[in-house]
């Protein structure tokens, strides 16, 4: 069957096109017009934006599941709930737990990806963020369970995940997290400096030795300091990818501009941290083993930090052109070509270019969700 999919504007590789339609044949886009096709099935129509279909590579869960929770339920309902909020991939997230809690989500991640449906948002693997974190910088992350990147920790977590495990998170300035860096770049895993007061210069030194990413950038590193620029300071100035929550809770729209003109587009990703509270309403739920409230949408622990959030890839992309001043098209690449390329996926997805999944999504002229086409189908839950 031969679909096509039409929007006042569509957001391509290299820009916008107005009007054009996006032919699918088979889950696949086999063209992009200008003019009406006569060859189509059906022609779907829609006002607003259609764009690639979003990549989170920094989520928790959703809807009242955890990927700790390590069943292969969890992973189907978040999966789901991600199509219809616009995300048609994500890297399935741990939190720092007891060791056999993390291996068995590992596992479950690495079991559920060889077996998951076409319609729901695709696992493309797992994200190891804890234990190997800092105290000082800590965040949600239980202090009495974290520990050291030794060589048996590392050993036990690659077992346990397979082939699934794509990212690790590293306090770099923690004993054997040198070694323990290059053991996982060694085996093609990203690595990325998380809830650490590593110094400048440490962060260097990891990043010659292969860290490419700061995790949730000014949240849980050491801060900006013009005599010591920390952790904050070197994820600026390094070439390397920054993570940012931009819900207007985690960073203040001005510095989400900053961040913007120091990084570009090119090396900023937007990422969601959602827990499970996403989705659903104030209360208390729990993130990995601890206890956290959600009130007014805003996630803390008991003693007050901030514990992941509740936002949504499609809501950081209208905060970014809404209230940090950044040009559509750009701020739609930080939740699409930008992950897609980070997670070297981008030759299958992350573009809405001819030869790539049509995994896409359209925005209405407010920016919110309208649809989400999974693999060439309007995806639809009762």
């Amino acid at each position: 069957m031969r679909t096509a999919f039409t929007a006042n504007q569509i957001v391509v590789e290299d820009g916008m096109i107005y009007g054009g339609y996006v032919i699918v044949e088979d889950g696949i886009i086999i063209d992009i017009v200008t003019d009406k096709p006569g060859d189509c099935d059906a022609i779907h129509r829609y006002d607003g934006t259609l764009a690639p279909g979003l990549i989170d590579i920094h989520i928790h869960g959703r809807v009242g599941f955890d990927v700790m929770d390590a069943t292969h339920k969890a992973l189907s309902e978040i999966s789901r709930d991600l199509c219809k909020i616009g995300v048609t991939s994500w890297v399935a997230t741990t939190v720092t737990d007891e060791i056999p809690n993390v291996r068995a989500a590992l596992a479950n991640v690495d079991a559920y990806i060889k077996v998951q449906p076409d319609k729901e948002a695709t696992i493309l693997g797992s994200f190891l963020e804890g234990p190997f974190l800092n105290r000082i910088y800590r965040g949600a992350h239980p202090e009495h369970l974290l520990i050291e990147p030794q060589e048996c920790f590392v050993d036990e977590f690659l077992a346990a995940s397979g082939s699934s495990l794509k990212r690790v998170a590293i306090a770099p300035e923690l004993p054997y997290a040198n070694e323990a860096i290059c053991r996982f770049r060694e085996l093609g895993i990203k690595v990325a400096a998380a809830h650490t007061n590593a110094n400048f210069s440490e962060m260097t030194t990891a990043h010659n030795l292969g860290v490419d990413c700061g995790v949730h950038l000014f949240n849980g590193m050491s801060p900006l300091h013009h005599r010591e620029p920390g952790c904050t300071g070197a994820v600026l100035y390094l070439d390397m990818l920054a993570e940012i929550i931009a819900d207007g809770i985690h960073v203040n729209e001005a510095i989400l501009n900053l961040a913007y003109r120091m990084k570009g587009y090119k090396k900023l990703v937007l990422i969601s941290d959602c827990m499970r509270a996403g989705g659903l309403s104030d209360g208390k739920y729990k993130l990995g083993s601890l206890d956290v409230i959600v009130k007014e949408g805003i996630t803390r622990t008991q003693s007050g930090s901030l514990a992941g959030s509740t936002c949504e890839l499609a809501g950081s992309i209208k905060m970014m052109v809404n209230q940090a001043n950044v040009p559509l098209w750009e701020a739609i690449q930080m939740a699409t070509s930008v992950p897609a390329k980070y997670m070297d996926v981008f030759e299958d997805m992350g573009s809405v270019s001819v030869g790539k999944r049509a995994n896409l999504v359209i925005f209405d002229e407010n920016l919110d969700i309208v649809e989400t086409v999974m693999n060439g189908e309007i995806i639809g839950y009762d």
